[in-house]
C-alpha cells in the first residue's frame, strides 16, 4: 500500500470515528475563518513543548502538526515538491518582516506587530500561533504555479484553509503562499477536520487493529489491546510511522527525526535522534525475529538495529521520487518504496 493510499484511509477512517460534535456549525473552509489562538500562549512566544517539528526548517502548533505532515505527504506522492518556507514565526520574525514589507512600500503586506503597555512587543500574525505556513514548490508559490493548484485541491481536506483575503482580488496584498489551520473548526466554530493518523497496527488474532496518530497516540478499534502511547511525549518530530512485532504484543513507533518508541514486547535498539540526518525518516519495518529494525529516510537512506543486517540503501538508485516506506523480505533484507511506485530490493 502506498503512502498516498494510507494517508487517504487515515482521513476517511478518523473522520467516521469523530464524527461531528453538537453545536458544530458547518465547514470550518471559510474565506472569513482565523485560526485559534493557543490558550495560555503568547502570540511569537510559543514554549517549545508546544511545537513540533513537521519538516526541516518547519515547526508549527501540535495541533496543526500530523495535518500538515500528511499534506506534504501527499503532495509528494502527487509529483509536487511542496514545502514549507515560513511556519512558527517569533515576535522578532514578525518585526522584521513588517520591516521589510515597510521598507518595500507595502507596510499593509505584513501584520504589523503591537505594543503592550509595558512596552513590550507582542505578536499578531497567525504565524506566531504556529497555526499558519508560507508554502514554497520549491519556490515561493504563484497563482499559476502547481503548488497553489494542488493546495487548491488537497488542502482543505486536512484542515488547511485560504483565507479570504489571500485569494487573488481579495486584498491588497494576495498571497497564494499563505494558508492557516483551521482543522480544529478555527474561530468560527466549524466542523472539526480529522488528519492526523500515520499507521494502523494488527491486533492478536486480528482482533481489530490500533490507529497511530502523528502525535504518538495509539487508538484502539473492535477490542485490540494496547500497549502504551507517545502522545504524552515531548516530541520534537511528527511520528511518522509503527511497525508491529512479530507476536504482535507490543509495536515500535517512529518519528520523522528517527526517534524510537518501543511498547508491549517490543525492545529498544536504538535510534537515529541524536544523529544529523539528510532526509527525514519516513518509515520502518522489523526484522522476521522481531530482534531488530529498519528505518528508511525520504531520500533511500537506510539505518539499522539490532540484528537488521545493512545491504544497501537506495540513495544510490536514481529514485525520481522520495522514498515512502520499506517492509521486511523472508530472506533478510528489505524492498523500498518510492512514491510513484518503483520498489528497490535489498
Amino acid at each position: 500500500m502506498t503512502r498516498r493510499t494510507v494517508a487517504a484511509v487515515a482521513v476517511v477512517v478518523l473522520s467516521f470515528l469523530a464524527g461531528s460534535p453538537a453545536g458544530a456549525s458547518g465547514s470550518a473552509i471559510r474565506p472569513d475563518n482565523k485560526p485559534t489562538p493557543l490558550a495560555g500562549a503568547e502570540n511569537g512566544r510559543v514554549p517549545d513543548g508546544r511545537l513540533i517539528t513537521v519538516a526541516p526548517g518547519c515547526r508549527v502548533a501540535r495541533e496543526a502538526g500530523p495535518s500538515l505532515a500528511l499534506l506534504f505527504r501527499t503532495a509528494h506522492e502527487s509529483g509536487v515538491d511542496l514545502t514549507g518556507r515560513d511556519c512558527y514565526r517569533p515576535v522578532a520574525g514578525q518585526v522584521a518582516e513588517s520591516q521589510q514589507w515597510s521598507a518595500a512600500g507595502n507596510s499593509a503586506c505584513a501584520a504589523t506587530p503591537a505594543r503592550g503597555p509595558g512596552g513590550q512587543v507582542t505578536g499578531t500574525s497567525n504565524h506566531g500561533w504556529g497555526k499558519a505556513v508560507d508554502f514554497g514548490d520549491p519556490g515561493s508559490l504563484s497563482f499559476s504555479s502547481t503548488g497553489y493548484r494542488f493546495l487548491k485541491a488537497q488542502a482543505a481536506r486536512f484542515g488547511w484553509n485560504h483565507p479570504g483575503w489571500a485569494e487573488p482580488g481579495g486584498s491588497a496584498c494576495p498571497e497564494a503562499w499563505h494558508w492557516e489551520w483551521v482543522g480544529d473548526g478555527g474561530t468560527l466554530g466549524g466542523d472539526p477536520i480529522a488528519a492526523d493518523v500515520v499507521a494502523v497496527l494488527p491486533a492478536p488474532g486480528d482482533a481489530g487493529y490500533d490507529l497511530v496518530s502523528g502525535l504518538g497516540a495509539v487508538r484502539s478499534t473492535g477490542g485490540a489491546p494496547t500497549f502504551g502511547a507517545a502522545d504524552t511525549t515531548p516530541l520534537q518530530w511528527v511520528v511518522v510511522g509503527a511497525t508491529a512485532t512479530p507476536s504482535r504484543q507490543g509495536y515500535w513507533l517512529v518519528a520523522g527525526d528517527g526517534g524510537i518508541f518501543s511498547f508491549g514486547d517490543a525492545t529498544f535498539f536504538g535510534s537515529t535522534g541524536a544523529m544529523r540526518l539528510n532526509a527525514p525518516i519516513v518509515g520502518m519495518a522489523s526484522t522476521l525475529d522481531g530482534r531488530g529494525y529498519w528505518l528508511v529516510a525520504s531520500d533511500g537512506g537506510v539505518f539499522t538495529f539490532g540484528t537488521a543486517p545493512f545491504r544497501g540503501s537506495a540513495a544510490d538508485a536514481g529514485l525520481r521520487e522520495p522514498a515512502v516506506g520499506l517492509v521486511a523480505t523472508l530472506g533478510g533484507g528489505y524492498r523500498i518504496a518510492a512514491a510513484d511506485g518503483t520498489v528497490v530490493t535489498r
